[in-house]
């Protein structure tokens, strides 16, 4: 069992590190599910300590994550966003996941720049700061100085992790398809779906040349808007493993004091970073996923400088039209246009029970019918129907999943700088401007163009494929073959009503026979003739019986 489990991977003591650790923090039931209770040592097996059975069963998921590293923390991270799988209790626990860790040495930084350099500091750097301004899970980064003055951040990612990473994703496949087998609870939401797609993400946050490209694309799109602050990178010094941006200082955009000493207005500061990430979302269809606080600085001037361009969403344009209509479809408590906007936005169940979601989308379209847009607590809204989207089992697309936390964090953040905040006031214009565009003539075109182009395509295409397939009916090479559920019953099923109804001829044409024999005198063979029809007779009733 054991070798069927985990010999292919190739780091067993981690897998067993994993399961431990599980153990420790009150999960035996979990391991005991995927059947891997052998894996772990009995030595192991310990019982909780008295400091861990203070703590709720959430807590202690967190506790697991931050003991087991970076992978995991950062898997706690994306499981925070994913209110459609967990309770509130666990999604708000691990949204409490810190990513600040231990830095690493100094020497060790120097040495992982010097290799991707290939050639000294000081020939880069007029000087780096060995102490790192901060320190994350994947990262840590250090202020260095440009011989022309400049100063940059070096984003540097830890030594050896990507080793690290891939040994865990590893083991999170295995213990994925192990869920998916033993524990059809957990099977319903395609665990092995979930870990590719946080293969996915981590593996496009330990390339920072992913990032490189992201923070140049962001600057592109907002060169013309003076209330945003993009930072420049330094692609010289920039590699998959090292980042060489603009050092930002300002003031975090939550730092109510701080804004006030620069002579700022909070409330005005909330709407300006409300409208280049939602500018992000709608606009661009490419917003910030993870736009807490601590990703956001204001400068003078109350211009807005968004930090940390590793984790992103994508939304293209048929999405953005498609959660505006879920929007107006609450507002105007039309049922069937809330339930079409969430099948198009491939919000969906494998077992779905209609009736009841419809019912569950009507009492939450009610619970808005006196509201407008600019009144909706759209952080409320949004928990709501994410809790029904849980109760019904529907799976959430990923990148919808980020729209829904980004929109929830711009309303808390905006709520911390004014109470008043409201960002559905905010979305009203631009939600608007979807509706028109939608409509609008140069969009009407562009559809037109597009289904001419299919057309023409079909055209081109269907007198060859009509040739074809008339030269293989010709040639005798074309089979049309029928597929149909139940048929074979369906025939053994007319098969026995045919052989009934031959029996009953044969029984009646018997009878017939034998009374005008009867009546022409052999009385013999008419009582044979009137046997057999009996005996016929009564093995037909028998056989209509069983059947």
């Amino acid at each position: 069992m054991i070798r069927e489990t985990v010999g292919h991977l190739r780091d067993i003591p981690r897998y067993r590190q994993i399961l431990t650790t599980l153990a420790r923090y009150g999960y035996q039931d979990v391991i005991a599910a995927l059947r891997l209770e052998s894996v772990v040592k009995p030595l192991e097996r310990v019982a909780l300590g008295e400091e861990v059975a203070l703590y709720d069963r959430p807590r202690r998921l967190r506790l697991i994550c931050e003991d087991l590293g970076p992978t995991f923390v950062k898997l706690g991270q994306l499981l925070s966003t994913r209110p459609d799988l967990l309770p509130e209790s666990y999604t708000n626990e691990l949204s409490a996941l810190r990513d600040d860790v231990r830095p690493f040495p100094f020497e060790q930084a120097q040495a992982i720049l010097v290799e991707e350099y290939d050639r000294p500091l000081d020939a880069c750097f007029a000087s780096i700061d060995p102490v790192p301004v901060a320190s994350a899970s994947i990262s840590q980064v250090h202020l260095a100085v440009l011989h022309d003055g400049r100063r940059v951040a070096l984003k540097i990612r830890r030594p050896d992790l990507h080793k690290v990473v891939a040994a865990d994703l590893d083991i999170l496949k295995n213990l994925a398809q192990l869920a998916e087998r033993h524990i059809p609870t957990l099977a319903v939401y395609r665990p092995m779906s979930l870990v590719r797609e946080f293969e996915r993400t981590i593996k496009r946050e330990l390339d920072f040349s992913v990032e490189l490209r992201t923070l140049k694309r962001c600057q592109t799109q907002f060169a013309a808007d003076p209330t945003a602050h993009i930072p420049f990178a330094v692609e010289e010094f920039s590699t998959p493993r090292v980042l060489a941006m603009e050092f930002i200082a300002g003031v975090r955009v939550d730092d109510l004091q701080g804004l006030r000493g620069m002579g700022l207005d909070p409330a005005q500061v909330a709407v300006t970073g409300a409208r280049i990430l939602i500018k992000q979302i709608f606009q661009f269809g490419f917003f910030h996923a993870d736009p807490h606080p601590g990703n956001l600085r204001v400068l003078p001037g109350g211009i807005v400088a968004p930090l940390d361009y590793g984790m992103f969403g994508q939304l293209d344009t048929r999405t953005r039209e498609r959660i505006a209509d879920l929007l107006i479809g609450l507002l105007a408590q039309d049922v069937d246009r809330v339930l079409k906007a969430l099948d198009d936005l491939e919000v969906r169940g494998e077992e779905v029970d209609l009736k009841e979601l419809r019912r569950d989308v009507g009492e939450l379209v009610q619970t808005y019918c006196d509201l407008t847009l600019a009144t909706i607590d759209l952080g409320v809204l949004l928990g709501e129907l994410v809790g029904m989207i849980r109760r019904h089992r529907l799976q959430i697309p990923p990148d919808l999943v980020l729209l829904i936390r980004s929109l929830v964090t711009i309303e808390g953040t905006g709520r911390t700088l004014d109470p008043r905040f409201d960002i559905a006031s905010q979305l009203e214009p631009i939600l608007r401007k979807l509706a028109i565009r939608r409509y609008g003539p140069r969009r009407l075109l562009e559809q037109a163009a597009g289904t001419a182009e299919d057309l023409q395509r079909i055209a081109t295409l269907l007198p060859d494929l009509l040739s074809h397939s008339l030269e293989s009916i010709k040639r005798g090479e074309l089979n049309v073959k029928f597929d149909l559920q139940g048929f074979e019953r369906l025939v053994r099923q007319l098969t026995r009503a045919s052989n009934t109804l031959a029996v009953g001829i044969v029984i009646a044409g018997l009878l017939v026979a034998s009374s005008l024999i009867y009546r022409g005198g052999a009385t013999s063979l008419a009582e044979v003739g009137y046997g057999l029809g009996m005996a016929l007779s009564l093995w037909l009733i028998w056989n209509m019986s069983r059947s």
